[in-house]
């Protein structure tokens, strides 16, 4: 008979009391069982039935049916973890045992406002992602019954990266002996749900059971909080709820401490790049200002003003508008306002451009490669020049004295690359992967010692990632660099249909355009100009497959305009055509010639023999007979011949 005030007793302890038959059905419950423990029960009712099946059910009726002390976690059908102690009858007395239900994690409301406060308190006092999941997993630990907690962290697309680990040993790093469940962690970041698995190869027992739960930001997986409980331990849903209000409040100061270093490293960087600015824009202000004083004085004292002064300044102004120039278009590339204007464009001939440029203005040794086929892209020449000069003069700038660069045109199917390489100082393998980003420098490129904004590479990225195309490097520091930028190429069906450019030259209007309408008739796009300059002009810009004369331009004329042309860039030999009765003595033997008055026929077959016909010499494969060692390239000897025309 048990005592009356047994039940006063029972109300002030936590766990509940009751009293198992040897059936293992219920024969006597404390008042308050329910109340106190969740798990609905009267007496006559078999207990595992208010359990859920699993390994803690079953060591639990084991124990029961052999009679002996047991004491281990279980899931209530409630989803509750419960832990439950069998105490078998003494001998002498019915048989059966008494068993105490105490819950078991934070699954009291009591416990988990207190552990969400305790870990919201801990990772709030820092803004530092470490520290930031040091705290947490160092809180998850002591608010709750785990063994041990982690944090992994997302970025940039990686797989997930452990961050902090509440047991760490003092000689360890977060990476040490990683062990990643990656099917339950992939599947935890993808459904954004919490994930039970089953924990191997840390050295514990096998069926540890862990919970990988996903730390949530705005909608977004910003990594995992894993959780490990000792072994035959499971979690209840009220323990998965918690620990999800958990994630999140690390997740949002993981968030907010990502948002500061981010906003740190802004201003770091702003003060790097305001400080690099004023410097690169003092240089040519102060010896600008210079020259101008000392022009003002010549002036003043009716002194002729030097010309080598006005280069001065013209040199340095010209400086400032490039420094200017820059930060308007990455201004237009933040407000996506950077507009091209694409045409066709043959990137052989502006390759070999603004090549020519460069050998004109440094004395170093400059190397083309060009293929003998034409490269079509569509693109803003402008801006595709932009990113070739600003390619050489980075090697220039990092190059010593000297020292070759080379630029080799490829052509590969459907797309077109352009590699500049030089013998520099190389970009170190750590700033490969930042070097096209806005204001980024190489380590091993202070401004003081090569000067410059850090923009020239990011603008060049932008405009050739809106070309569809991509710039990229090769490099090992002290091994110089390769840079090569990546075009797509115009569909064939595009490239045949562009007209074939000759360059016209004749002294008499009529004859020049009798040839140019028949040319005209036949598809090709003819540059004339009786004078030569305006035809000159426009070639230097355009792409030119032949040049037609008249082998009768007074002989001065003739001269200055070979001399002019011999001097143009050209990415390959141009095939020359003459007109006239005779063929004049400085042309060589086999110089392609037709009559002259032009007769449509006649002239159009000399065109096409060089060309070749109509159907057949697309843009994209070279004119035959036209190799640097081709017989029929009279330009090649141009300068020579200009001399004894003007002898």
């Amino acid at each position: 008979m048990l005592p009356s005030d047994l039940p006063d007793l029972l109300a002030c302890v936590p766990q509940g009391v009751m009293r198992l038959g040897a059936d293992l059905r219920v024969e006597w419950l404390e008042p308050g069982f329910t109340a106190k423990t969740g798990v609905v029960l009267q007496v006559g009712d078999f207990v595992l039935s208010a359990l859920e099946s699993g390994r803690g059910r079953d060591d639990l009726e084991r124990a029961l049916r052999e009679g002996r002390s047991h004491s281990g976690h279980v899931i209530t059908v409630g989803l509750k973890q419960t832990r439950i102690q069998v105490r078998p009858s003494r001998p002498g007395t019915p048989p059966g045992a008494w068993l105490l239900f105490e819950s078991s994690g934070a699954d009291d409301d009591v416990a988990f406002s207190q552990a969400l406060q305790e870990i919201a308190r801990e990772v709030g006092e820092t803004l530092d992602v470490d520290s930031v999941c040091k705290a947490a997993v160092l809180a998850v630990v002591r608010c709750a019954q785990v063994r041990r907690a982690e944090v992994y962290l997302v970025e940039d697309g990686q797989a997930p990266r452990r961050v902090a680990v509440s047991d760490l040993a003092s000689s360890e790093t977060p990476d040490d002996a990683l062990d990643q469940h990656a099917d339950s962690f992939e599947a935890a970041l993808v459904t954004r749900q919490p994930q039970i698995g089953v924990q191997r190869g840390l050295g514990d027992s096998a069926g540890s059971i862990f919970a990988a739960v996903p730390l949530l930001s705005q909608k977004r997986a910003l990594g995992l909080l894993v959780l490990y409980k000792e072994q035959g331990r499971s979690f209840s849903l009220r323990e998965l709820d918690l620990w999800s209000a958990a994630a999140g409040q690390v997740a949002v100061s993981v968030q907010n401490a990502r948002l500061l270093r981010e906003a740190q490293a802004a201003l770091r960087v702003r003060e790097e790049f305001m400080s690099i600015a004023s410097h690169e824009l003092k240089t040519p202000l102060t010896p600008l200002k210079l020259t101008l004083y000392s022009m003002e004085r010549r002036i003043a004292q009716g002194l002729p003003v030097e010309l080598s002064s006005v280069i001065k300044s013209k040199r340095q102004v010209e400086r400032l508008a490039g420094l200017v120039n820059d930060l308007l278009d990455v201004s237009r590339l933040e407000l996506g306002r950077l507009s091209l204007q694409p045409a066709p464009l043959e990137m052989g001939h502006l390759v070999a451009e603004v090549v020519d440029q460069f050998r004109h203005a440094f004395s170093r040794p400059f190397s083309l490669v060009v293929p003998r086929e034409h490269l079509w892209v569509r693109g803003d020449r402008d801006r595709l020049e932009q990113v070739l000069v600003n390619l050489l003069e980075n090697a220039n700038k990092y190059s010593p004295a000297g020292e070759f660069i080379g630029v080799e045109v490829e052509s590969l199917a459907g797309q077109a690359r352009i590699h500049v390489k030089d013998q520099g100082i190389g970009v170190p393998a750590s700033d490969q992967a930042r070097l096209f980003e806005r204001f980024y420098r190489a380590a091993n490129s202070s401004h003081r010692h090569f000067g410059g904004l850090g923009l020239g590479l990011f603008i060049s990225d932008s405009i050739a990632r809106l070309h569809g195309g991509a710039l990229s490097v090769s490099s090992a520091e002290g091994q110089g660099s390769t840079f090569t930028l990546s075009l797509p190429r115009m569909p064939m069906g595009e490239v045949r249909r562009l007209p074939r450019r000759v360059l016209l030259l004749d002294e008499d209007p009529n004859q020049e355009a009798a040839a140019e309408r028949m040319l005209c008739a036949e598809g090709f796009e003819v540059l004339t100009a009786n004078g030569g300059v305006e035809a000159l002009r426009r070639a230097s810009v355009l792409p030119v497959d032949l040049v037609l004369m008249s082998s009768s331009v007074p002989p001065t004329h003739l001269g200055i305009f070979l001399a002019a042309f011999a001097e143009l860039p050209r990415a390959r030999p141009i095939p020359i055509v003459l007109a006239g009765a005779s063929r004049p003595a400085w042309a060589q033997p086999d110089t392609a010639v037709c009559a002259r008055p032009y007769h449509g026929a006649e002239l159009l077959a000399a065109v096409h023999a060089l060309l070749g016909p109509r159907e057949e010499g697309s843009r994209s494969s070279e004119p035959p007979g036209t190799s640097g060692a081709s017989s029929r390239e009279p330009l090649v000897a141009l300068p020579a011949v200009a001399s004894q025309l003007h002898s």
